[in-house]
């Protein structure tokens, strides 16, 4: 993968894009993709991981244009259409990991921080609005032709997206870390298949982390059009195509093979109406877990999602024959 001291302006990467390698991963993530396509309708879990099967899908396409750039470095068009699909994926693999957590919630109920679904309504609104700043920054800062001023305006919106979803990953691993301490103090971390579900959340959050981290040391160390100014003056994540390989299309990869190889469905009922007994191994059959309160209750404090007031669901855990036990 070459790179070059002195940018041509005419072109659209500092480096010349390499063809065998966008072509790898470009297949890659659409094995990927057919994968989990099949896994969650044999396992009829496509609703928990649907996000991954399009998050996937987003970047095969991303990498096939990636592979025409190499041809052709010059065309805008393309250029935006790669750029766009590559930022617009990790939200919905973000998203992926919210609704598997939400799966978690409901499997064991009496610890989830907040209700599952208004976690998921809330959090999805969120990647939407990432979604929405990253396609409005990327048509903006892509178009190298633009006044300098709508350059600026589209970087101001693509930071803006990353340093939304920082904020997002900040707090999946804080409701992440609640519910797993409540776990722990339980005695259910005794439950295999809930150890490796908390880990695996941590892990594929970890190469969210470490992509978004790296878009942000490119973004925030780079003017709007890099190729405007002298090699010696920009990052090393601008410069260099092996460090996109390997801290954003690897990092992706790696997720999206994760939850392939450790599916969310080996260790979560087929419904969400069952859920982990107290004791840590029985499995019980549940009403399911309902969230009465209007939605501007939920709204203003959503973490009250289940109350004792009259009108207001009960908890349907607590006269289950199980009790909790607690570490001293």
């Amino acid at each position: 993968m070459s790179s070059g001291d002195d940018p041509d302006p005419s072109r659209l990467y500092f480096y010349t894009p390499n063809k065998p390698a966008a072509i790898f991963f470009a297949t890659a993530f659409a094995l990927a993709g057919l994968a989990h396509l099949w896994l969650g309708f044999s396992s009829k879990s496509f609703r928990m991981t649907s996000c991954l099967v399009f998050g996937c899908a987003l970047l095969a396409t991303a990498f096939s244009t990636r592979a025409i750039l190499a041809e052709d470095d010059r065309n805008g068009q393309v250029f935006t259409a790669s750029t766009m699909l590559d930022y617009a994926a990790p939200p919905l693999m973000q998203l992926a990991n919210f609704q598997i957590l939400g799966r978690v919630f409901y499997w064991v109920p009496y610890f989830a921080p907040m209700h599952p679904a208004r976690m998921l309504l809330t959090l999805g609104s969120i990647c939407a609005v990432i979604e929405l700043l990253t396609v409005m920054g990327i048509a903006f800062l892509s178009n190298r032709d633009l006044p300098e001023v709508d350059l600026q305006r589209g970087d101001y919106m693509t930071k803006g997206s990353l340093v939304v979803q920082l904020a997002t990953i900040g707090i999946f691993y804080a409701l992440l870390g609640v519910f797993h301490r409540c776990c722990y103090l339980a005695y259910l971390t005794r439950n295999q298949g809930l150890v490796r579900l908390l880990t695996l959340l941590y892990t594929t959050t970890a190469l969210l982390l470490g992509r978004t981290i790296y878009r942000m040391a490119e973004l925030f160390g780079s003017p709007p059009n890099p190729l405007s100014s002298s090699g010696d003056t920009l990052p090393p994540a601008v410069r260099y195509e092996a460090l996109f390989y390997i801290f954003d299309a690897l990092l992706l990869l790696l997720f999206a093979l994760a939850w392939l190889f450790w599916h969310p469905r080996l260790y979560l009922p087929i419904t969400s109406k069952r859920y982990l007994a107290q004791d840590a191994k029985t499995e019980l059959a549940g009403p399911g877990w309902a969230d009465s309160r209007s939605l501007t209750e939920t709204f203003l404090n959503p973490f009250a999602t289940l109350t004792a007031r009259a009108g207001h669901q009960r908890p349907f855990w607590e006269h289950n024959g199980y009790e909790l036990q607690r570490r001293r």
